[in-house]
């Protein structure tokens, strides 16, 4: 079916195209590592993607997955880059942004200067915000007034990585929180990975030059992961995907987000087995 078969089949209220982008100051909250497993999951689960990384200082999505994601250097007129992705929303059914830290306002003038929920509508398109709770008064501020700013104009994610942020206090039972719960957030909660895998991993990518995606570590013989931390990896996936299965309206087009919820009411919990969700093809 082609895309205006399907245009004009859909109702008005079904998504055909989401943009997902974390806005926010802080830095070294696991932004990128977030994106690459989303970005695996998508992959698993069939979703057609585009990505984008203007994140000058890691470049970390774009190394992880150099045939999808397009590195955009940052220029004298940052708003001008984040308006031209915009402008290929419609080109992917998930466009995935990477934004570098301190980019929240530039996201956010961008997203104003072209009225873009007004433009996002008329193209059954939807934005996903992305925020990390932290203990940090300023992130906080920073946060708030980001949903301030939206409010019920995207849709809300709220992540919790307790590797990065072991507690989120300042956010538990905030005001914020009961905005976001007002506008209907989800909530993704990115399970830890044993620091003996993480490190074992991350002397690969040095070794490598190169950031190294989940699948790429469990299947490719030039990365070489140990057994027991394959193992350890292909359970944290596992456990990560069904997470992002859970909240899959506010990451995917309507009709991909209705098939993983299909798929999951024919998986009763004593029907799954270990590494069901996993494309153990790739990793043979």
């Amino acid at each position: 079916m082609n895309p205006n078969q399907k245009n004009s089949t859909t109702s008005a209220s079904e998504i055909l195209h989401r943009l997902i982008v974390p806005i926010q100051t802080r830095g070294n909250i696991g932004k990128s590592t977030e994106a690459i497993a989303r970005c695996e999951w998508m992959n698993q689960r069939g979703a057609d993607w585009k990505g984008y990384d203007l994140d000058a200082f890691n470049r970390t999505l774009s190394t992880a997955y150099p045939e999808t994601v397009v590195f955009i250097q940052p220029s004298e007129e940052p708003e001008g880059e984040i308006i031209r992705i915009l402008r290929k929303i419609k080109e992917a059914a998930v466009t995935v942004v990477d934004p570098s830290a301190h980019m929240n306002q530039t996201i956010l003038r961008a997203l104003n200067m072209v009225r873009f929920h007004e433009l996002a509508a008329a193209a059954q398109a939807r934005i996903t915000v992305l925020i990390y709770p932290i203990d940090e008064v300023s992130d906080m501020d920073d946060v708030s007034e980001t949903v301030e700013t939206l409010k019920d104009t995207v849709d809300w994610v709220v992540v919790r990585n307790r590797a990065k942020t072991p507690t989120t206090r300042f956010f538990d039972a905030s005001e914020l929180e009961s905005r976001l719960t007002e506008y209907g957030a989800a909530y993704l909660e990115i399970p830890k990975l044993l620091s003996d895998t993480r490190n074992h991993l991350r002397a690969h990518e040095v070794r490598l030059g190169r950031g190294i995606s989940p699948a790429e570590a469990l299947k490719s013989p030039s990365v070489n992961v140990d057994l027991v931390h394959r193992i350890v990896l292909e359970d944290w996936l596992m456990n990560l995907f069904r997470n992002y299965d859970a909240i899959a309206w506010h990451l995917l087009p309507t009709a991909d987000a209705l098939n993983i919820v299909q798929v999951s009411k024919t998986l009763k919990p004593g029907n799954r087995r270990r590494g069901g969700s996993i494309n153990v093809n790739n990793i043979l």
